[in-house]
């Protein structure tokens, strides 16, 4: 398997291109799973808003590169009390994760989400969570090692999968 490269996205307008590129097909395909259709503005917006928030020092917007293709991104932070929406204190949070079709059941996946889940480690993470779409996140978040908790977020109705991870003593 080729060597996967890690970019750590910035807010500037290379970045947002960038993050914009991967994000739309990312978004439609949620869509597509739970049976809706956000208008592209409001996915524009959604995206724009990552960006602008990608430079916090407990968020992480990573984009993968194979070669010199970009094939995926992973965004995640760390959950503070003082963070709207429903929280769990100093875990790692999930927020968006991606890979495009065609290199999937690669073992690409599992490298990112090993990647993000490094990131939290040294951030002294030892706890993470997401909601996952039930056709193409329930599966790979299994296949990873996260467990469903049969609590649904109140956000989303979907699912919270957890997965505790042993940080670095």
């Amino acid at each position: 398997m080729n060597e996967l490269k890690f970019v750590t996205a910035k807010n500037n307008r290379k970045h947002h291109k960038l993050l914009e590129s991967i994000m739309l097909p990312y978004c439609r395909e949620l869509d597509n799973n739970v049976g809706r259709e956000t208008p592209e503005a409001t996915l524009k917006k959604f995206i724009a808003s990552i960006v602008d928030m990608s430079e916090d020092k407990d968020r992480f917007v990573e984009l993968c590169y194979l070669d010199e293709h970009l094939i995926g991104f992973a965004y995640g932070k760390i959950d503070r009390k003082t963070h709207r929406g429903y929280v769990r204190p100093g875990w790692g949070y999930v927020m968006e994760f991606y890979l495009k079709p065609k290199y999937r059941r690669k073992g690409y996946g599992k490298e990112i989400y090993k990647h993000l889940e490094n990131i939290f480690k040294s951030n002294g993470v030892s706890n993470v969570w997401l909601t996952a779409d039930p056709v193409t996140g329930e599966p790979f978040w299994s296949a990873v090692g996260f467990t469903n908790s049969r609590e649904k977020s109140p956000e989303n109705n979907l699912y919270i999968y957890e997965k505790l991870i042993l940080t670095e003593m």
